[in-house]
């Protein structure tokens, strides 16, 4: 059975390793960064099926940081999430402006996120 890639990027150690290990644990391939310089060393080496990235980075934001992705022929294809403690309301217009596929708030429920993946990983393959 195919593992699902994800890649995790927030600038907090804590909700990487509380995130990851429940992806893990849900069958997820996961790789995780704090920082955007790691991003590009890890997204070059392995190719996610899904990136999952906070709002708010120190130096380049999630927002940034999706347009970038969004705007290359060779990452457009790769759905970002948005993932933030910011409300749902203002995370949808972040997202609208970044052209990202989904948004989740980190106060929503965490055992419910590697199925809103999985969702958003089969919806992106058609």
């Amino acid at each position: 059975m195919y593992q699902h890639k994800v890649l995790l990027i927030d600038d907090s150690e804590l909700t990487l390793q509380v995130v990851g290990e429940v992806l893990a644990r849900a069958g997820y391939d996961v790789r995780s960064s704090t920082e955007l310089v790691d991003f590009s060393t890890a997204f070059g080496e392995w190719r996610p099926d899904i990136i999952l990235t906070d709002v708010n980075m120190p130096g380049v934001s999630g927002v940034e940081l999706c347009r970038r992705l969004k705007s290359s022929y060779d990452t457009a294809h790769v759905p970002v999430v948005l993932y933030s403690a910011l409300g749902s309301e203002d995370l949808e217009v972040l997202a609208r402006e970044c052209e990202a596929d989904a948004f989740l708030s980190k106060q929503d429920e965490l055992e419910a996120l590697p199925r809103a993946l999985e969702l958003l990983i089969e919806t992106s393959l058609f």
